[in-house]
């Protein structure tokens, strides 16, 4: 949504001077059971057994994912399996441990719609459905892909650090036509603001946004703590010291929400050293916010919406705290502002290095070696590249390796690479 619409959303009152950034148990014990005794221990000795191996299957299976985002599935001998996939997906295809990966070799039925390279990496190219068969001696497996369109938008509407969650519980919330679902928790010790919404019982006690957020330094400078509530919105508000806050939320007084402080209502006259202080005290008692979160703030959380000021340690921030980007020295925009003419509309993460290249049988090869990334700010993020498939140096033929890297707004970019072995 364009940012401009907001100004036939939130009304306001008149403009004002503000501050700048503005019980015991009792056990009963019964005669001894020896036999009794020993099978209730075995009991829960196996029973923790039980739990930590799930456990630990959880979390191998959790981290196989975060790894480099794939798909994984162990092909076995004489029993076809099926994947439904969507464009875009990839799946490592991987064989029983007795099996040596140099002697099987890989074939799809299409591979205009799912290609296999020779260590059992897949990609799903279009819509269809095409057949991946692993063969060695001895050994033929079968999976069939089904796949479908992913529409999943490359870059999405909002770009934010902020962190999401409850999605479910917003959305039925939205559809029950209650206007009033949410409120806002500032927590001025941590520099963190939670969006709550209702649960099932009318309480505000579902966490659905977190955002980053600068609170006042201190002193006469302080963040006042307390229950309030939003009582004027406006597109743009003054602000002591001749600077302007976009997105304006006012909660208690001289006490706002807004976005870090422009020295001219103009969405390229940011501050930019006030924005890299984003996510440590800087305000004069004000909430600073980055546009898209007080955009979003302003958007859906009205007039008379509650907003509680806590000092608390970061327990009490149950979605934690997003990432506080730097943008370059002279950059007068906010990165998440989708205003026309803003720098970084339309940019995304830049992923280098990952270039193809052919080897010899035998010949040592570094993935990562060569590979960096950047943010749409241009930090680096070479640390976030996760890298799926791999290269089996004494088998020559044709490997695919996927890289990818998500910066602090969940912008991704993804590269495959060509590696060829020959012999």
């Amino acid at each position: 949504m364009n940012y401009g619409v907001l100004s036939c959303i939130i009304k306001g009152m008149k403009p004002m001077k503000v501050m700048r950034y503005g019980s015991k148990y009792r056990y009963n014990q019964s005669k001894s059971n020896p036999t009794k005794k020993i099978v209730i221990i075995a009991g829960v000795i196996v029973a923790v057994v039980l739990a930590v191996l799930i456990i630990m299957r959880v979390i191998a299976i959790n981290k196989a994912s975060d790894d480099n985002g794939a798909l994984s599935l162990q092909m076995r001998d004489g029993k076809p399996a099926a994947m439904a996939v969507k464009t875009g997906d990839i799946c490592i295809l991987t064989m029983p441990s007795a099996i040596d990966m140099k002697e099987v070799e890989f074939t799809s039925s299409d591979p205009a719609v799912v290609r296999v390279d020779s260590a059992g990496h897949t990609d799903a190219l279009a819509v269809g459905k095409a057949t991946v068969t692993a063969t060695s001696r001895n050994f033929t497996a079968e999976c069939e892909f089904t796949v479908s369109q992913n529409t999943e938008p490359a870059r999405p509407d909002e770009v934010t650090t902020a962190i999401k969650a409850n999605e479910d519980v917003l959305a039925a919330n939205r559809a029950s036509g209650d206007k009033d679902i949410f409120s806002i928790t500032v927590n001025r010790r941590t520099n963190t603001v939670t969006v709550y919404t209702k649960d099932e019982n009318g309480a505000f006690t579902v966490p659905v946004r977190a955002m980053v957020c600068s609170c006042g330094t201190g002193g006469s400078d302080i963040t006042i703590t307390g229950d309030f509530s939003i009582y004027f919105q406006e597109p743009w508000h003054p602000l002591f010291g001749d600077v302007y806050g976009m997105f304006v939320s006012g909660f208690e007084g001289p006490y706002l929400f807004h976005s870090v402080p422009y020295t001219a209502m103009q969405h390229d006259a940011l501050e930019t050293e006030e924005f890299n202080k984003l996510g440590e005290l800087a305000s004069q008692g004000c909430v600073r916010m980055m546009v898209a979160d007080v955009y979003w703030i302003g958007l859906n959380c009205g007039l008379n919406t509650p907003v509680h000021v806590i000092d608390a340690d970061a327990k009490a921030d149950p979605l934690g705290k997003p990432a506080a980007v730097k943008i370059p020295d002279g950059v007068r925009w906010d990165p998440t502002d989708n205003t026309e003419g803003n720098p970084f509309l339309g940019k995304m993460p830049t992923l280098e290095g990952a270039t193809d290249i052919e080897l010899k049988k035998g010949e040592r090869f570094d993935a990562a070696a060569g590979v960096t990334a950047a943010d749409i700010c241009g930090n680096d993020i070479t640390d976030r590249v996760k890298i799926a498939g791999e290269v089996i140096a004494d088998k020559p033929g044709v490997y695919y390796l996927t890289y990818t890297v998500v910066d602090d707004f969940n912008l991704k970019t993804r590269v495959t690479r060509t590696v060829t072995v020959t012999g």
